[in-house]
Formats: C-alpha cells, structure tokens, sequence
C-alpha cells in the first residue's frame, strides 16, 4: 500500500462561496477531483493541486516573518464558526 497526500488550493463549493477574500487559482471540484485521480494513479507520494499554489506557498515561506505580516496585514479573513 501507498500513501499519497494531496493539497488542494481553493476549490469551487458552497463553503468557499461565502468567502469575502480572494481564493486564486479556485478549481472545480471535478477539476480538482480529475487531477487527484491522476496523482493516485501516478502514485506520486506528494502533490499541490494546482500546482501554481505550491509554488506560491514556497515564495511565501521565503519571506521574513515580518514582511510577511506586513503584506497580509488588513486582509479580509474569514470568520470563525463555534467558540473562537
């Protein structure tokens, strides 16, 4: 047996809907789900789907902590359900 992970960027549903930021690269699910097959079927032990948020996470990992605060400062964020 093979493990795969799969990390998906923003995909097209009712929940990301109601989002009031930006979700760049959003996917349809089928979309996203045809690329997932494909990775399975690869059996790749890890994939980014789409890839262009892998590599947007990693220009984002390269940042010093404090620019990093400072360009996302003021961002629209999404508001948490239950006790938060």
């Amino acid at each position: 047996m093979r493990v795969v992970t799969l990390l998906p960027g923003y995909i097209d549903t009712p929940l990301t809907r109601s989002n009031r930021y930006s979700m760049p690269f959003l996917m349809t699910a089928d979309g996203f789900a045809e690329q997932a097959v494909r990775a399975i079927r690869a059996q790749v032990s890890y994939r980014v789907i789409p890839w262009q948020m892998g590599i947007v996470a990693k220009l984002m990992r390269l940042l010093p902590n404090w620019l990093y605060d400072k360009l996302l400062a003021g961002r629209p964020r999404k508001q948490r359900q239950g006790g938060d």
